[in-house]
C-alpha cells in the first residue's frame, strides 16, 4: 500500500461512501449500524495509505475505539428492541437512549470522550485528516438527530466540546492537532442544535466543510506540520489562508460567523442564555489561536516575500467567504422562518 494511487484505494473510498449513504438512507437502527461498520471497513485501509508504522498504530487505535462504540450501539439497540419490539426510534427507556447517545458521541470524538482523536490525527496525511474530520462525522450526526430524548445531556456535551476543544488547542504547535481540536470545538456547536433543529446543524456542517476543503488543501502544501512553518517562504497567497482561518474562528462578516449567528439567534429565542454564553466564550478562546495562526502567516521578514500573482482558482471561495453574511444570511433567515 506504499503507492498513493494503488488501484484498490478507489474500491475502499467507494465502500466508505456507500457505508455512510447506507446509514443516512435508513431509519432502522440495525441497518444504520451495518452502514457504520461498512464505512469503517472502507476507511481503515485508507488510513494506511503510505504504509508507515505510525499510520498502522493510528488505524489500530481507531479500529478499537470504533468497535467499542459500535458494540455499545448494537447492544443498546437490541435492548431497546426487547423493550419496545421496534428497531425504529422509539425510546421508551431513558438509560438506553443515553447509552446510544454516548456511543455515537464516542464515534464523533466529542468531549468528554474525545481523548482518542488527537493521538490518531497527528499521524495522518492531510487528505485522510480531512475525511476524518468531515465525512466520518456525517452518519453519527444523522443518527444523533434521531435520538430526541435526553436534551440536557446533549447540551452539556455540546458545551464541554466547545470549551474543551478551544482550551486544548491553545498550547499546541502542531497544525494538524490545532485543526483537530478546532473540529471538536465546532462539533459542540453542531450538537447544541442537533436535537432542537437538525437542519441548522446541517447548515453549520456544510459551511464547515466549505471552509475546510480549501484551507486544508493549502495547509498541506507547507513542508511540515509545525506552526513556525507558516512564517517560512511559500508561493501560496497568504491572504486567502488568513481569510479562511478567521472564517473558521467565526469572525464577522465571514462565512463561519454567519453559521454561528444563526445558531446563537435560535438558542437565544429558546431562552437558553447560559448555553449561548458558554458557546460564545468557547469561540472567543479559539479565536486566540486562529489569530495566532493568522499572525504567523502575516508577519514575515521582508526577504521571504514573493511578488505573488493572484490565483483565480480561489476567487469564488474568497468571495463566498467575505460576502456570505450579506448574501447567504438573509436567505437563510427567510428559509428558517
Amino acid at each position: 500500500m506504499n503507492n498513493k494511487f494503488f488501484p484498490s484505494n478507489f474500491l475502499f473510498i467507494t465502500i466508505m461512501i456507500m457505508g455512510t449513504l447506507f446509514s443516512l438512507s435508513s431509519s432502522h437502527w440495525l441497518t444504520m449500524w451495518m452502514g457504520l461498520e461498512l464505512n469503517l471497513m472502507g476507511f481503515l485501509p485508507l488510513m494506511n495509505i503510505k504504509g508507515k508504522m505510525l499510520e498502522a498504530e493510528a488505524s489500530m487505535k481507531y479500529f478499537i475505539i470504533q468497535s467499542m462504540s459500535s458494540s455499545v450501539l448494537i447492544i443498546s439497540s437490541v435492548i431497546m428492541y426487547s423493550y419496545s419490539l421496534s428497531w425504529y426510534s422509539m425510546f421508551t427507556n431513558n438509560t438506553i437512549s443515553t447509552l446510544i447517545m454516548l456511543s455515537l458521541i464516542l464515534k464523533l470524538g466529542g468531549a468528554p470522550l474525545h481523548f482518542w482523536l488527537p493521538s490518531i490525527t497527528k499521524q495522518m496525511s492531510w487528505s485522510i485528516l480531512f475525511l476524518m474530520l468531515t465525512w466520518q462525522k456525517l452518519a453519527p450526526l444523522f443518527m444523533l438527530a434521531l435520538v430526541n430524548s435526553n436534551l440536557f445531556i446533549m447540551l452539556m456535551i455540546s458545551m464541554l466540546s466547545t470549551i474543551m476543544g478551544s482550551l486544548m488547542a491553545l498550547n499546541q504547535t502542531n497544525i494538524q492537532l490545532i485543526m483537530t481540536y478546532s473540529s471538536i470545538s465546532h462539533l459542540g456547536w453542531m450538537l447544541s442544535m442537533i436535537s432542537i433543529n437538525s437542519s441548522l446543524s446541517l447548515i453549520y456542517f456544510t459551511n464547515y466543510i466549505i471552509i475546510s476543503i480549501p484551507l486544508m488543501a493549502m495547509l498541506s502544501s507547507y513542508i511540515g506540520n509545525h506552526l513556525f512553518i507558516l512564517s517560512k517562504k511559500n508561493k501560496m497567497n497568504t491572504m486567502i489562508i488568513i481569510s479562511l482561518v478567521l472564517s473558521l474562528g467565526g469572525l464577522p462578516p465571514l462565512l463561519g460567523f454567519m453559521s454561528k449567528l444563526i445558531i446563537l439567534i435560535t438558542l437565544i429565542n429558546m431562552k437558553l442564555m447560559l448555553l449561548s454564553l458558554l458557546l460564545f466564550i468557547g469561540t472567543l478562546i479559539s479565536l486566540y489561536f486562529y489569530l495566532n495562526m493568522s499572525l504567523m502567516l502575516m508577519i514575515k521578514s521582508y526577504n521571504t516575500f514573493y511578488t505573488q500573482e493572484y490565483t483565480t482558482l480561489y476567487n469564488p471561495i474568497l468571495t463566498l467567504n467575505i460576502l456570505s453574511s450579506f448574501i447567504i444570511y438573509p436567505l437563510m433567515i427567510m428559509f428558517i422562518k
